[in-house]
């Protein structure tokens, strides 16, 4: 379990920005930012899992630029190695959607839609 938390923070934090399981991300945390979604499912069956890009901005370019850079780094899947096996990322349909914020419309979102897969003995 930690494991899997490990490895997921590794790779999110990757990418140049501060990353944070989405709950475990500060109230007054500054954009941008990364953010994502932990679950550790059954061995070898796959759980949905997400990653969300935060920026501050009225146009899509940058915040597509940084999700692009994420899903390339995962391509058809992405191996993280952790303690006992490793985690596979795997896209989803549908990949990237931009949520823009209801309150604040120059603060938007890049909801990226992957699957995870545990391969690592449980409860490590």
């Amino acid at each position: 379990m930690t494991s899997t938390a490990a490895a997921l923070y590794t790779f999110y934090s990757g990418f140049g920005l501060p990353a944070y399981e989405v709950n475990t991300v500060p109230d007054d945390v500054t954009l941008p930012y990364i953010s994502y979604s932990y679950v550790e499912p059954e061995w070898e069956t796959p759980a949905s899992h997400y990653a969300q890009v935060y920026m501050r901005t009225t146009s899509n370019n940058e915040l597509l630029e940084k999700a692009g850079e994420i899903v390339r780094s995962i391509g058809l899947s992405k191996r993280l190695p952790c303690e006992g096996g490793c985690v596979m990322l795997h896209p989803s349909s549908p990949l990237v959607q931009i949520l823009i914020s209801e309150s604040s419309p120059d603060i938007r979102c890049a909801y990226i839609n992957l699957q995870l897969d545990a391969l690592h003995a449980p409860g490590i």
